[in-house]
């Protein structure tokens, strides 16, 4: 029989989290079977199903945390029932490998709840739980945020050390488990974040995604208060109320807890006409928001935590050809080179001026599009990343007891 891998996670349900999907998808291709436990969320309800061919059990899931403690209580919630539905699925049939998808880290922890023979475990750092937090709540000397981000470093050390490989995004990312987690590098296998062809690939423009606009600026992704989209509106009020932009609409579209405040502010700013405000699109309307928007941006701001990640979304824009605004985070420079633009960092004016200029240089940006494309077609889409994910499965499976 194949080896039977568990995929657990905490954050968002199955097959919403594109970075999960593209890994489960890889395995099964490879051969494995796979199990997904996780929660529910937006409009994946059902507590069991079977997607293709992977089973998918889900647990009902708390409300979303605010604030430290919130995410304590949503945690203290979440992984119990988790855990039960990791364990039902070692009951009917032992798991040979966990794959842990973080936040947070302890669900590394699941294993020690499994009766022998326990699995290995691959954790997937794709989040830096302790910079994550920072960025969502600041660096302020509280007690409360000091024992949390403390509790936080201490998990993620024990995580990896109780981890038989790791994989994470990007080099940065790689030098953190070596270095704070003391894992050594033939364990640490780096698995980038790059678009997966067989879901983003160029489609015809979908002009009604305009609004009746001349041109659309887009945003994609998790609409989370660490994500600097205040920024983004910032951005389009300059834009309109300053430099004079009537032609030009934004779209901002994804799912998070902010939907509501972003919604209210766009109203205070009289920009209830050019901002709108979508809810979760599926593979279909992700590719033609791509395909129609004249511009792509990325708000993410410098912090210790985006230095280090690998967008997603703005390789998922260039891969499709798009030109891109960004602000310059050290990984993305790495990775995208010349091929976006960088507004100075957290500075919607300058945002707003970098749009604004390559909205009327149409040449511009078909070779700014073009030349992304091909940066991310050399090395940085999905496909290109599966050997490492299945060469860190193996090592997992094979480690010394």
């Amino acid at each position: 029989m194949s080896a039977h891998v568990l995929v657990a996670l905490e954050g968002l349900p199955y097959p919403l989290d594109v970075r999960v999907r593209a890994e489960v998808e890889a395995l099964v291709e490879a051969g494995y079977t796979v199990t997904v436990a996780g929660p529910t969320g937006f409009a994946d309800l059902a507590r069991e199903e079977w997607i293709g061919r992977v089973r998918v059990l889900r647990f009902r899931a708390p409300p979303s945390g605010s604030g430290p403690l919130g995410y304590v209580r949503e945690y203290a919630l979440a992984v119990p029932r988790l855990a039960r539905l990791v364990r039902r699925i070692h009951r009917e049939r032992p798991v040979d490998l966990l794959l842990v998808c973080n936040p947070p880290d302890l669900l590394v922890g699941l294993r020690w709840l499994l009766s022998p023979p326990r699995p290995r475990v691959l954790l997937d750092y794709r989040e830096i739980s302790p910079e994550l937090f920072e960025a969502k709540f600041g660096t302020a000397r509280a007690p409360v945020t000091w024992v949390l981000r403390q509790a936080l470093l201490w998990s993620e050390r024990l995580a990896m050390r109780w981890s038989d490989a790791v994989i994470t995004v990007s080099e940065p990312c790689r030098d953190l488990v070596q270095q704070r987690g003391g894992v050594p590098r033939e364990r640490v296998f780096l698995v980038g974040n790059g678009p997966d062809a067989k879901r983003i690939y160029p489609t015809p423009a979908r002009p009604e995604l305009r609004h009746g606009h001349d041109h659309l600026v887009l945003w994609l992704g998790m609409m989370s208060r660490q994500e600097g989209l205040h920024r983004l509106i910032d951005a389009a009020d300059h834009l309109v109320h300053v430099r004079g932009r009537s032609d030009v609409g934004f779209a901002l579209v994804g799912p998070g807890d902010v939907r509501a405040e972003l919604r209210a502010e766009v109203e205070r700013r009289r920009l209830g006409g050019l901002v709108h405000i979508g809810d979760t699109a599926d593979d279909d309307l992700v590719r033609a928001y791509i395909a129609t928007a004249d511009v792509c941006v990325s708000v993410d701001e410098r912090n210790a935590m985006n230095d280090r990640a690998a967008m997603r979304k703005v390789l998922e824009y260039m891969a499709m050809g798009r030109p891109v605004v960004q602000f310059p985070l050290a990984e993305m420079r790495r990775l995208c080179g010349d091929t976006t633009i960088y507004a100075a960092d957290a500075d919607a004016c300058d945002l707003a001026r970098a749009v604004d200029e390559l909205l009327d240089d149409h040449a511009g940006r078909a070779r700014l599009g073009e030349a992304a494309r091909r940066r991310v077609h050399d090395g940085l889409l999905w496909h290109q990343q599966k050997p490492e994910l299945l060469a860190a499965a193996r090592a997992a499976l094979g480690a010394a007891g």
